[in-house]
């Protein structure tokens, strides 16, 4: 662990001398660990989205005050039906490179999501809302040659959606609807995002230096539309994912603003103009293995899911107060249907509730009274001394509560994740832990994370009803009528409890006096565009 230690402090020295000579304009970001993927019509990650939105910017873009604005996008029009979006894009725009950016890139990267042969992790924010994208990317009886994505010239962009949605601008400022370079990809292929001396990007800056497991620099893009309100020259990102080293490093200055922040920072910092929270659309859950016994039983997954104390959790374990408990698939931060004044987390309250006794009940009903019988199991988890606390947390009040024996198991991450042989992918789990960020702040992307037995979440859960339910999501219906159909696939989802909801993210930082207008999205992810130096 020392030798860790000095490792990772080693790189952010490296990184703090390297940018000394610009640092009345520089910015050193930590975050947890190096992004996943730097490809933003593949990424599905939010460790590469706290990247992408920097070096990236789509249609729409979140402004200085978190509103939504245009960024490639110079205006646009909606058919009658709402269901057909033209829009025109700013004259001159430019790639990072100096060459041209035209709809034809956008018409290339929103088809590149939804082409199958690619396989992008994050086409069902695309396959949600497009017209046939459900049917090309999943059932494969469309071309993606035939979708309704198109370029009507250099700078008219135009896409038909299968209904109307209120929040499809919303979607166009996210990761996965952000253009990449068609000429650039096609000459360097999958490789393109791997290196700085390949990456081509539209955002406020561009790619300079790739450090494996220890930093990314980025320097200002001269060519981005809005270069000349970019007041920072780089931002350099560390990795860091010891929360003691992290504090210390920013105790001492050496960081500008730390992402990793854990109860002695909070205690310290709580109170200071130095801590930064705000709301984010995501949360901390647990996927059961549906296809395993006896976890293929909802009276078992849901006996487990009800007797977890997410407050002891939260505030026992994480010591960190500011966590909202969880007790439902919706998390807050997302506006509500009906009342867009409100949270709809708020307006539709809890879909389950804390219940010991009938948790017993279901335990019993399903053969296991009092525990008996019931197999030991484990949970499987990234390493880390909280994931670990919570861990052993959840199986002490499974012993306590229900008389189940529960282990708990570290997996080298690099094993965890694997697309097709990892942990979750390969079903080889009873219980995992996952942490998740919605794409966009709407119920709908909560719902189809869980479409997919085998897709973002690895559940295995394979349930007709809610199928049903998700496709007539994708139909044309709209205010109470909607409202009331999320209300009724939450409450499926309560019933069949395929994943255990335990807290919402907020996203915390602690941001150094020097630093001034520095945001964070509805998704946690930082905005550096909008950022100045104190004097």
């Amino acid at each position: 662990m020392k030798k860790l230690l000095a490792m990772l402090l080693a790189a952010l020295m490296l990184v703090c001398v390297g940018a000394a000579a610009l640092a009345d304009a520089s910015i050193t970001f930590q975050m947890g660990g190096e992004p996943e993927c730097m490809d933003p019509t593949i990424n599905d990650y939010s460790s590469g989205s706290y990247a992408l939105q920097s070096l990236f910017r789509g249609l729409y873009k979140y402004d200085a005050d978190g509103a939504l604005v245009p960024a490639m996008a110079e205006s646009y029009e909606v058919s009658e039906d709402g269901c057909t979006y033209t829009f025109k894009l700013k004259e001159g725009l430019k790639w990072s490179d100096g060459s041209p950016l035209t709809a034809h890139d956008f018409e290339y990267s929103w088809k590149r999501v939804l082409n199958p042969e690619v396989g992008s992790e994050t086409a069902y924010t695309l396959y949600g809302v497009i017209k046939d994208g459900y049917e090309c990317f999943v059932n494969k009886t469309v071309s993606v040659d035939d979708l309704p994505i198109r370029a009507l010239d250099d700078t008219t962009f135009q896409v038909e959606l299968k209904a109307p949605a209120s929040y499809f601008l919303t979607l166009t400022a996210s990761t996965a609807f952000m253009p990449v370079s068609q000429a650039n990809v096609e000459k360097y292929g999958e490789d393109w995002a791997n290196s700085p001396e390949t990456y081509v990007c539209n955002g406020p800056f561009m790619l300079a230096d790739m450090k494996k497991d220890e930093s990314y620099t980025l320097v200002k893009n001269p060519n981005y539309y809005n270069a000349d309100e970019v007041q920072i020259d780089t931002v350099n990102y560390v990795f860091l994912n010891a929360p003691e080293t992290v504090k210390m490093a920013f105790d001492n200055g050496e960081l500008d603003i730390a992402t990793s922040v854990n109860s002695d920072a909070l205690k310290a910092y709580t109170g200071t103009d130095k801590l930064m929270s705000s709301d984010r659309i995501g949360y901390r859950y647990y996927e059961f293995n549906c296809s395993k016994e006896p976890f293929n039983d909802a009276r078992v997954r849901r006996a487990l899911t009800l007797a977890l104390n997410r407050k002891i959790i939260t505030e026992g374990i994480l010591q960190d107060a500011t966590l909202p408990q969880l007790y439902g698939w919706v998390p807050y931060g997302i506006k509500d249907i009906v009342d867009p004044t409100q949270d709809w987390r708020d307006v539709v309250g809890n879909a389950f509730e804390e219940n010991v006794e009938e948790a017993k009940a279901l335990l019993a009903e399903a053969g296991y009274p009092n525990g008996e019988g019931f197999p030991t199991f484990s949970i499987k988890y990234t390493p880390s001394t909280e994931l670990e606390n919570v861990a052993q947390a959840m199986a002490a009040m499974w012993k306590q509560y229900l008389g189940l024996n529960c282990e708990v198991t570290a997996v080298e991450s690099g094993v965890y994740w694997a697309d097709e042989t990892g942990t979750r992918a390969s079903g080889d789990f009873d219980i995992a832990y996952m942490g998740y960020t919605l794409d966009y702040p709407e119920p709908s992307a909560a719902f189809t994370v869980l479409e997919n037995a085998e897709g973002k979440a690895k559940t295995r859960w394979d349930c007709q009803a809610y199928l049903e339910l998700c496709n007539k999501m994708r139909s044309d219906i709209a205010g109470q009528e909607r409202e009331d159909l999320y209300k009724d696939m939450e409450a499926l989802l309560a019933q069949e409890c395929p994943v255990m909801p335990i807290y919402n993210y907020v996203a915390t930082a602690l941001v150094s006096e020097r630093v001034k207008g520095f945001t964070r999205n509805a998704n946690g992810h930082p905005n550096f565009e909008y950022c100045t130096i104190a004097e």
